[in-house]
């Protein structure tokens, strides 16, 4: 078990809330999964945070639900895509955990993202995906988010890996990133 906690960041459909769990499992660690918790606070389910308070108030609660979650003990933290995009939500994870970029390429995001909402599931809803084009949308986010995706420990490339082989390369990341660490 890692005495750190584990942050996965990315962008939509890069599977950050199944490898948490996975991960998880291997190491013997809670998962916290960031939306659930916002959605638990709140009341209310994302589309409707964002629709009732728009971007800047889904992203607040964000924030405060990442602070939440440093204070509990370390685990394995699945994030949302945005999050790493406020400079206060970077600082924190880097204080209190590795901080683990999911890449994938947006053809590959944006088939997942469809896929997930052809079978109805709520991660299927993204408000901020809502798009005539979604891959040219996914396109365009993926690109102003890049920059801080690449700010990250570690970046694990998840297009032709399996959910399983993506948890096993997020393991070893953490591992070898804890043999960094320099004894207190």
């Amino acid at each position: 078990m890692s005495t750190r906690s584990i942050f996965l960041i990315g962008f939509s459909g890069s599977g950050k809330s199944t490898v948490a769990q996975m991960v998880g499992n291997r190491l013997n660690m809670p998962v916290y999964d960031l939306d659930r918790l916002i959605v638990e606070q709140s009341g209310m389910p994302i589309p409707q945070i964002f629709e009732q308070e728009g971007e800047q108030g889904f992203r607040a609660r964000e924030t405060a639900a990442l602070r939440t979650i440093i204070g509990m003990a370390p685990g394995v933290v699945a994030t949302g895509g945005g999050l790493p995009t406020r400079t206060e939500n970077r600082a924190f994870m880097a204080d209190a955990g590795w901080v683990i970029t999911l890449e994938g390429r947006p053809e590959t995001l944006s088939a997942r993202i469809q896929q997930q909402r052809q079978q109805a599931m709520p991660e299927g809803k993204r408000p901020l995906l809502d798009a005539a084009d979604p891959l040219e949308h996914v396109r365009a986010l993926k690109q102003s988010r890049q920059a801080v995706y690449a700010l990250a420990d570690w970046t694990v490339h998840t297009d032709r890996l399996s959910a399983e082989q993506v948890a096993h390369e997020v393991v070893r990341a953490v591992e070898l990133l804890n043999q960094t660490l320099l004894p207190e």
